[in-house]
């Protein structure tokens, strides 16, 4: 039959000391790579509305280009900030 622990045991006190470093090491590192997910997302995000932006300009640099396409432009300026 195993020992039973007390909480007042230092052995106890610190094996749960343990396994909660290693609970707030593992959430750490989790969030680092959610963190580093979200900033890839957004820099691919940003990349392909500045890849569409270029192409919308190109277009108008060859002549005239629908209205609807006149608002994509709009919105890309004000999601890019351009």
């Amino acid at each position: 039959m195993p020992k039973k622990l007390d909480k007042l045991d230092h052995k106890y006190n610190e094996k749960l000391a343990k396994i909660r470093k290693s609970n707030v090491e593992r959430h750490a590192g989790y969030e680092n790579t959610m963190k580093l997910r979200a900033n890839i997302q957004r820099f691919e995000r940003n990349a392909t509305y500045d890849m569409e932006l270029k192409r919308l300009r190109g277009g108008t640099a060859q002549g005239h280009i629908a209205p609807h396409a006149h608002k994509r432009l709009a919105e890309l300026k004000n999601l890019l900030a351009k």
